[in-house]
């Protein structure tokens, strides 16, 4: 992972020192000729032209404006905000420490109820079949869960009767 940081420092430079190139970066770094010199001043132009470097086709550009996995996902969206909060990444400190009991004059409010809301929708759109508060972040003992049969039909039939698996309306 740090080849990428240098890989693109690396590229800045070039652009830096010569402006009129532009520069398109391919995820699958197909190396053909483009407009950024290697070694500009080795060889006389005349006797070797100068070897160049492209990072895209224009085929390729398409599919670079609407990135659609990984780190991708997040560039070219300034602003946009996500409505949804995000599931948090495994090691994160909320996932390490106790959740709290829901104080029960609180299950009503406003708060909890978003919170609840929330949670199902990140639920149904990951898909999944649970989701507890401390994954979104919440340090909260809350928990959803639903089981459908579309989801069921998606595993092997020989798990679903091993596991006795049926479907269920969602439980909070």
């Amino acid at each position: 992972m740090e080849a990428i940081p240098r890989i693109s420092n690396r590229l800045l430079s070039y652009s830096s020192l010569n402006p009129i190139s532009k520069i398109r970066i391919n995820p699958f770094l197909h190396f053909t000729p483009s407009q950024i010199p290697i070694c500009p001043n080795s060889f006389s132009p005349a006797r070797f032209p100068p070897k160049t470097l492209n990072f895209s086709s224009s085929a390729d550009r398409s599919r670079l404006s609407t990135p659609r996995a990984g780190w991708l996902l997040g560039l070219g969206q300034k602003g946009q905000k996500s409505t949804l909060p995000e599931i948090v990444k495994a090691g994160d400190p909320v996932l390490h420490e106790p959740a709290r009991e829901v104080d029960p004059n609180e299950i009503g409010s406003e708060k909890i109820q978003k919170i609840v809301d929330d949670m199902i929708s990140v639920m149904r759109d990951a898909p999944g079949v649970g989701l507890a508060a401390p994954q979104l972040g919440v340090p909260l003992k809350i928990i959803v869960l639903e089981d459908t049969k579309e989801y069921i039909s998606y595993a092997p039939k020989e798990e679903i009767k091993s596991q006795d698996r049926r479907a269920f309306d969602l439980l909070v």
